[in-house]
């Protein structure tokens, strides 16, 4: 067996073992995670049996995901065998990725911690919603490239990660909605992007939850019978708001961090939902 490199050509690879497991990726899911990360395959006899991605965010973050093996290699430490070798790439930096159950057990091992969990919320056809009422000076609207700068400054200051690729992708191949105050601030953001079955929404980040239930509705008032996902931090909304939305809980990873050696940071704004389990 040999591990090597994941390149954009591996794409087709990745996505087999994903469509395998039952996972939603579809190709350009795989093409979108291999032109932002990094990774590595397990190969055997010429056949991509394994995978592992980072994706790197400045000097001191990175996300970690598609930890995939295929089911006849499964048991045989194929996962642990390609965790090492990527962490080893990753010495100094926070690493940070959502498990299963059966995955905390090996990232346990690995030293990774629970850091609470992620709850994933979908429905296959989402139901009429309509547009919030707004506030006096509240709006929710498009983002545009004008708003780059206060778009990664709000990110900024709920994750501490500088992710300019991230939000170059979903500002001109995806929609940003963003959520302004009277003075035309921007206080909260939403992405919006075809993930899967249909679109996810993240990442969310927000100056104050006050201004959630606006947002999120806005953006749900405009997918009225698609298929729509969020993953989202439990502790911001409560279950019945997303319920009476038609969106159902179907699984709550496990949110595990390998600490760093990372600079002293303090969110001045709320992380909600992220963009996908494995960018983060």
């Amino acid at each position: 067996m040999l591990i090597r490199r994941l390149t954009y050509t591996d794409a087709e690879k990745g996505f087999r073992l994903t469509q395998q497991c039952g996972w939603p990726h579809r190709l350009v899911d795989w093409q979108l995670l291999l032109t932002l990360g990094e990774g590595y395959a397990m190969e055997h006899d010429g056949q991509v049996i394994g995978t592992v991605m980072a994706w790197r965010w400045g000097e001191h973050y990175a996300s970690v995901g598609v930890v995939v093996v295929d089911n006849a290699w499964q048991g045989k430490g194929i996962g642990k065998q390609l965790m090492q070798t990527l962490m080893a790439d990753f010495p100094d930096q926070q690493l940070r990725l959502h498990a299963t159950q059966q995955g905390a057990i090996l990232y346990d091992k690995l030293g990774f911690t629970a850091r609470g969990t992620l709850s994933q919320y979908q429905t296959p056809q989402l139901a009429l919603i309509s547009p919030p009422v707004y506030s006096q000076g509240i709006e929710v609207r498009l983002a545009t490239s004008e708003d780059r700068s206060q778009v990664e400054q709000l990110a900024y200051r709920a994750t501490g990660m500088p992710r300019p690729q991230l939000y170059d992708y979903l500002l001109h191949k995806q929609r940003i909605f963003v959520l302004s105050d009277s003075q035309g601030e921007i206080v909260g953001l939403i992405g919006c992007h075809r993930f899967g079955r249909g679109f996810s929404l993240g990442p969310c980040y927000i100056i104050d939850s006050s201004g959630l239930i606006v947002l999120l509705q806005a953006v749900l008032s405009q997918l009225t019978g698609e298929f729509v996902r969020l993953d989202i931090d439990q502790r911001q909304l409560d279950e019945a708001v997303l319920t009476q939305w038609g969106l159902q809980r179907v699984d709550i990873p496990q949110i595990m961090v390998r600490a760093g050696q990372v600079p002293a940071f303090t969110p001045t704004a709320i992380e909600v939902t992220v963009m996908t389990p494995a960018l983060g």
